[in-house]
Order: C-alpha cells, then sequence, then structure tokens
C-alpha cells in the first residue's frame, strides 16, 4: 500500500516505493546467490550486474534518441519533414515504453515533444502569415480532453483550443488564416486532428471576453452538446503561450463551473452513466457483432469513465493541477482524499494506461485513427483478473466522487 504515493518529487532515491523496491531486490539476489539453483554466488552476482548495465544503457540510448529527435523538432524549418520526426519520436518512445512499462514516463516525454512541436508549428505558421503577421494579438494553444490532462497518445484525436487577446474586427480574418494554418500544421506533422475540437472552427477560438460569453451560453442552453463542450475547459494543457500572455482560461473554468450547481449535478450524472465495463455476471462487455467481436474497449468502458471521474473529483474540490496524479497527489495533500481511496485512484489508471499503451505500442506501426480495442481472447488468467479489479475501481471511484458531491451539498 502507498507505493505511489511515495513517487513524489524528483529524486528517485528518496520515493519510499523505490528504497522498498530495491530492498527487495537485494533480498531476491540474496536468496538465489544462496540456492544451488542459480550457480556460485559470484554467477548469479555477475548476471544481475551485467543485466542492470544493459538495461541502463538501453535508457541512456533511447534518452539520447528522443531528446536528439526534439532538439531537430526545435530547430526545423519549414522544409524539415516534421512528420518523419514525429514518427521516429514515437517509434523510440513506444520502445522505451516497452522495456520500462511506465506510463508516466511515456505521458511526460510525450507532452514535451508535442510542447515542442507546438512551438514550431506556430513559429512556422506565423511565417507563412508573412507581413499578415503583424496583425496578430498575443496567443495561447490549449489542448483540451486527454492532451489536456497531460496525456497525450498518437492513437488520441489532438483536441485543441485557442485564447487571444482583444483585436480590432480587422485583425479576426488573420487570426482565422492562423487558426486553419495552425491545424494543418498539426496534420502535415503526423498529428491525429479531432475535426471538430479545433481552432480552426470559430467556436474553439476567441478572446476571454468571448470564452466567458460562451461559458454563460453554454450554461443556459438546454443542448447536451454545448454542455459536453463547457465541460471539456476541465481539462487543459498550455502547449504554446506568447510571452507575458496570461489566457485566463483555466481561472474562467473555475469560476464559471465550480459554482454552477445544475451544471455540476448534470455533469456527475453523466459521469455516473459511463459504464465501467463489466456486466451484472460480472463478465467484460465485449463486442458481439461483426470483425469486432470478442473484442472490449478499453477506451469507453475504462479509460473515459475513469478520466471523467478523476477530472470531476478535481472540479469540485478546486485542484489547480493538470494531470490525474497530479490531482490525486494534490487532493490527498488537502485531506479532500485518504490514502485507501488515494492509492486506489492511482493503481487503477496506472493498470488501465498500462494496458491501453501496451496495446498501443502493437499497433503503432498501422494506422492510429483505427479503433483500439483489447482482444480479450489473447489475456491471460492473470491479465484478466487485473483488468476486471481496474474496471471494478473504476465503478468504486464513479459513486465515491458521487458521494463526495452529495456530502457538499450536491
Amino acid at each position: 500500500m502507498e507505493i505511489l504515493l511515495s513517487t513524489k518529487g524528483n529524486d528517485v532515491r528518496s520515493w519510499r516505493g523505490a528504497r522498498d523496491f530495491a530492498a527487495s531486490y537485494r533480498g531476491a539476489l540474496l536468496d538465489q546467490a544462496a540456492s544451488d539453483h542459480f550457480g556460485s554466488a559470484d554467477d548469479v552476482f555477475s548476471k544481475s550486474q551485467a543485466e542492470l548495465e544493459a538495461i541502463i544503457t538501453t535508457h541512456r540510448n533511447l534518452m539520447e534518441q528522443l531528446n536528439g529527435i526534439s532538439a531537430e523538432a526545435a530547430a526545423a524549418t519549414p522544409s524539415t519533414d516534421l512528420k518523419k520526426l514525429t514518427s521516429s519520436f514515437y517509434n523510440n518512445l513506444y520502445r522505451h515504453f516497452g522495456h520500462f512499462r511506465s506510463a508516466s514516463a511515456f505521458y511526460q516525454l510525450s507532452m514535451s515533444f508535442l510542447c515542442q512541436i507546438s512551438s514550431t508549428v506556430v513559429a512556422h505558421a506565423i511565417d507563412h502569415l508573412g507581413l499578415f503577421a503583424r496583425h496578430l494579438p498575443d496567443i495561447s494553444l490549449i489542448a483540451v480532453g486527454p492532451t489536456g490532462r497531460g496525456e497525450y497518445s498518437p492513437f488520441c484525436p489532438l483536441q485543441l483550443l485557442l485564447v487571444h487577446a482583444e483585436v480590432a474586427p480587422s485583425q479576426l480574418q488573420t487570426i482565422a488564416l492562423f487558426c486553419h494554418t495552425i491545424h494543418e500544421g498539426f496534420e502535415n506533422a503526423g498529428f491525429l486532428m479531432d475535426p471538430a475540437v479545433t481552432p480552426r472552427d470559430e467556436q474553439w477560438r476567441g478572446t476571454l471576453n468571448e470564452w466567458r460569453q460562451r461559458c454563460e451560453e453554454g450554461l443556459q442552453s438546454e443542448e447536451d452538446e454545448d454542455l459536453i463542450n463547457l465541460y471539456r475547459l476541465i481539462d487543459q494543457y498550455p502547449l504554446a503561450t506568447s510571452t507575458d500572455f496570461d489566457p485566463g482560461l483555466k481561472e474562467l473554468r473555475s469560476t464559471v463551473l465550480y459554482g454552477n450547481h445544475p451544471a455540476l449535478v448534470y455533469l456527475i450524472g453523466r459521469m455516473t452513466s459511463l459504464s465501467n465495463g463489466i456486466g451484472l455476471m460480472g463478465r467484460l462487455k465485449l463486442e458481439r457483432r461483426g470483425k469486432l467481436r470478442g473484442m472490449f474497449r478499453l477506451l469507453d468502458h475504462g479509460l473515459l469513465p475513469l478520466s471523467a471521474a478523476l477530472s470531476a473529483c478535481a472540479l469540485i474540490k478546486n485542484s489547480p493541477e493538470a494531470g490525474s496524479c497530479e490531482r490525486i497527489h494534490d487532493l490527498l495533500k488537502r485531506r479532500e482524499l485518504d490514502v485507501e481511496l488515494a492509492e486506489r485512484m492511482l493503481v487503477t489508471w496506472h493498470t488501465l494506461h498500462d494496458l491501453w499503451l501496451q496495446e498501443q505500442s502493437l499497433h503503432y506501426e498501422e494506422h492510429p485513427d483505427k479503433p483500439l480495442l483489447l482482444n480479450a481472447g489473447e489475456l491471460s488468467d492473470q491479465q484478466r483478473n487485473v483488468l476486471k479489479e481496474a474496471l471494478e475501481s473504476v465503478s468504486f471511484i464513479q459513486r465515491h466522487v458521487a458521494i463526495i458531491f452529495s456530502g457538499i451539498g450536491g
């Protein structure tokens, strides 16, 4: 218990979980050295040392390649093949995940690369405008959806919005062209773009005052789509922002949603209605027809309901953090969650994202826009049990978040 809760700070040596692992590893080596089944003690320790050195070398080599690709993206010119760089980066990143199975490391490296690409795409879009670029105001390009939680992968359509400073009406055409160029820039760089949630659409760009008006209108609307779009603002990750420009959208989100009881009631209702993927008889809800028969929708039945619950919890408890794990640590630190629930949330997050990224690593060379489902028939009994436990935890977390909301007057 509390293994994941101890992973705070940048010094892995200070993590209690790391110290416990080192002690367990040392004990296992001593047990092998004392046994007759693994050769002499010198053989055991020599083999272990060689394996550790090989792992360290693999990590260093992959990080060197990843950092090198990021540096190329930073220095890219309009003639640079960004799509090739993106493909190379994620091929190496999935290799890194295959060796070390760390969802947190995958997303941290992925978001760092995405921010670098974003800066490059924005810079190239400004160059493309030529003399018209002088009409551009300060801007902030912000990711929402899974990327807004810092969980971007190539199988995740990139959802973006833009906040810009106040401008004269004559400058709006330049901003529109800029946004179209940005959208195309990401597509040319090999990113799968959401066709609807993009600053290319005028409803996903505007000044802070325009965003405030949209929020107020969304709260008054009876259309589900308007409220869903409003809830997208819960998860925000800035990708590229003009120097000294504060978009203020995160604060607006908190002001508009946090204090609106009917909006929170609707949000909690949607969150609890999402399926956790387990049927009445305790079986996985598998696809029953067509080519997808026997497949399990991990995204729909696992990641989406978990993310919705964690985002709702962060909103009703007014956590300023963007990432799911960071939000859990923040709420625990503020004693809004107890240790047992926080650990269960973290374990569930890591379990589901480990499965999600593991499945992606098998299909990245294919088309990332194809549906990605788990083949339940290929899961071992242990994997199936781990998945079921995680999905049961999703349901538990959903109910608990609803209880937290009711406890504050919901």
